[in-house]
């Protein structure tokens, strides 16, 4: 080993070197939260992105899966591992509530999710390992995944497939989320499965419009559509183990012209979440045989479509996960960690690159104490921003551990 990679960064060093920059990521923070930019449109915030990789020197990829940008420090020649951390960066159509000085200043959209802050951490990682690697201190490589349109269309996945998770391999990946529900600054992991696979339907019931005065001579597509939806309640109350979680949402519904004539046609859309594959793939063979078979038994007809937005369930690897406690544990104490009871039916599209490769999603809880907590999507959602310092340290430090395993 060269004589420079000797010497690791100690984890005072790395503590001080984030409370240098912490200033700057506050600074990068409100910028994003004050121009926050929806899925798919997230130009100006690539192009700040950008500007600040190219401040720092920090090499990147053209724009990727709309407006997204992968950037690399260090190299994995020689045998080097290369690692990966992902942040994204669009925002909610939310109308702010906050009452920030730096609130968003884009009508009806707000970073409600915390993205900016993730996107924040995540710069302000890159620039601590460009400083590790500009001292000979990086033994290997970390790819930064600036992702787009987790919202909406899975921007990951996209990522994924243009091959960026290659040339260099990519051996482990990490990402955060912020999370209201856990005190600022801890750092909350889930072993095993996290986030529901989730998949979203079209339903369109069909039966026969005639007169109200006369149901006789058609087929009610509405007390169709009404038995259909308590039939599909069963899949989660009777076909499923109760220790089997699965969540059917019919979240819209439409049908009928006026309140005299008999409703020849119903759609409907909605959502099936589980927590593992084949449990997802049992509920929608169930989902369209109870749609089919109970509109037959009224004599209409049931089509189901799927939509192309599918997440997989996020399923941490233990021993990333591992890794990422114990970083906690000598970076911040014990103390500081928090254990997930249970997995969330809530979906995030960082479950395609756990589905690639190994790695851990973990939150870092972001409520002060005696404020009020206020839920992710919240129009008063406002993180306490002093979290942010121990994201940027356990982010750079579980990079460093994962590139020495």
């Amino acid at each position: 080993m060269e004589e420079s990679r000797k010497t690791a960064v100690t984890p005072d060093e790395l503590k001080a070197m984030a409370e240098a920059v912490y200033t700057d990521t506050v600074k990068i923070r409100r910028h994003l939260h004050a121009h926050p930019e929806l899925s798919q449109q997230e130009k100006n915030t690539s192009e700040y992105v950008r500007s600040i990789l190219d401040e720092h020197g920090i090499p990147y990829s053209p724009e990727v899966a709309g407006y997204g940008i992968v950037a690399q420090v260090g190299s994995a020649d020689g045998g080097k591992k290369c690692v990966a951390i992902r942040a994204d960066m669009d925002a909610l159509p939310v109308c702010e509530a906050t009452g920030l000085s730096y609130a968003s200043e884009n009508p009806g959209v707000m970073h409600a999710c915390g993205h900016d802050v993730h996107t924040a951490i995540l710069l302000s990682t890159g620039i601590l390992l460009k400083k590790l690697d500009d001292a000979g201190k990086l033994n290997g490589a970390v790819k930064l995944f600036f992702q787009p349109s987790e919202e909406t269309v899975g921007g990951a996945n996209q990522m994924i497939q243009a091959g960026f998770l290659h040339n260099p391999e990519v051996s482990a990946v990490t990402a955060l989320h912020v999370d209201p529900e856990y005190p600022a600054g801890t750092i909350v992991l889930k072993y095993g499965p996290m986030n529901a696979a989730t998949g979203s339907f079209g339903l369109t019931i069909r039966g026969k419009s005639c007169h109200g005065a006369h149901p006789d001579g058609g087929i009610d597509s509405i007390v169709v559509s009404a038995q259909v939806i308590t039939a599909l309640q069963s899949i989660s109350s009777r076909f499923m183990a109760p220790t089997t979680p699965v969540v059917v949402t019919i979240g819209a519904i439409n049908g009928g012209t006026a309140g005299n004539i008999i409703a020849g046609e119903v759609s409907m859309r909605g959502t099936i979440r589980a927590l593992d594959p084949v449990t997802m793939d049992k509920a929608k063979s169930l989902f369209v045989q109870i749609c089919e078979k109970t509109a037959a038994a009224y004599g209409a007809s049931a089509e189901v479509s799927w939509a192309d937005d599918y997440y997989p369930a996020l399923i941490n690897d233990d021993d990333v996960t591992k890794t990422v406690e114990d970083t906690v544990d000598e970076y911040l104490g014990h103390d500081m960690v928090r254990l997930m009871p249970e997995p969330s039916l809530g979906a995030d599209d960082f479950a395609f690159f756990t589905q690639s490769v190994k790695g851990t999603y973990f939150n870092l809880g972001v409520t002060k104490e005696g404020d009020p907590v206020y839920s992710l999507h919240n129009e008063h959602f406002a993180p306490d921003e002093d979290a942010m310092l121990n994201g940027i340290i356990i982010q750079t430090a579980s990079a460093l551990k994962l590139l020495e395993e």
